[in-house]
């Protein structure tokens, strides 16, 4: 997931050790003030680990957040510091076994999971004191596990890939061949690798870079902006971005 509007809650990003890059995308603090308002998170092909501290309480809480496939409006009633993990498409599946299709637009809790971390990594991190010390702890542990990686499809990786590098502008048959895969085959092991079809992946690939058009080149008219990131026309920029933030491109902007 990634943030449209979380400038109240003080959004940050931080990366990783270079030996986990391969697997994860960012690390995130977020901290919200309580004030119940509602802050909207787009939907970006990942899948994110949360922890949520609420020290007023003591309150520790983690859990896993699936792949989106439409925004999500979040709200918190009292002061909560967030730490997240990022994983890259695919990246999580190196660490765990745990399918990550059952988590599809599911934030399920850790506890409940068979997950990468163990006991003494959940009882460590909530002690650490500042984010500095949280993302050491974490890179150490999981660059600890470096050498048990679970084996995964190539294929795959291969084909977000091609995804990103075409900004979701390569038309499915294209992609299946390429991988060398019959499109069915293709289909079900990207959705049992990422939590979503190739082809929901590739529309949020496409939505984020014309997102990023539509901030970057304000000059563009929108039709110039939707036909340049592969739309066939205005209209259909305009159902993605509703289904996907639930605004049109100009609301979502302001």
């Amino acid at each position: 997931m990634f943030a449209d509007n979380l400038n109240d809650m003080l959004y940050k990003e931080y990366q990783p050790s270079a030996l986990l890059s391969p697997y994860i995308e960012t690390y995130w603090t977020s901290n919200s003030p309580g004030n119940g308002e509602f802050h909207k998170v787009l939907p970006d092909g990942c899948v994110d680990i949360i922890f949520q501290f609420n020290k007023t309480k003591n309150i520790f809480y983690a859990e896993i957040c699936g792949t989106m496939t439409t925004f999500l409006n979040m709200n918190f009633l009292e002061s909560i510091q967030i730490f997240g993990i990022r994983f890259r498409p695919i990246g999580i599946t190196f660490f765990t076994r745990v399918p990550v299709e059952e988590f599809t637009d599911k934030n399920v809790e850790l506890a409940l999971v068979d997950t990468l971390f163990d006991k003494s990594f959940y009882e460590i991190l909530p002690e650490k004191r500042s984010v500095e010390d949280m993302i050491k702890h974490v890179d150490n542990y999981l660059i600890n596990n470096l050498p048990y990686l679970y084996s995964s499809e190539k294929q795959i990786i291969h084909a977000v890939d091609l995804i990103y590098l075409t900004k979701g502008q390569l038309s499915l048959t294209t992609l299946a061949a390429d991988v060398c895969l019959c499109q069915r085959h293709f289909e079900r092991k990207f959705k049992s690798a990422i939590g979503i079809s190739p082809k929901m992946f590739a529309k949020i690939s496409r939505f984020k870079h014309a997102l990023w058009c539509l901030k970057n080149y304000s000059h563009k008219d929108l039709l110039t902006i939707a036909i340049e990131c592969g739309y066939y026309d205005h209209s259909h920029l305009i159902k993605d971005f509703k289904s996907l933030s639930g605004h049109g491109p100009t609301n979502l902007l302001q």
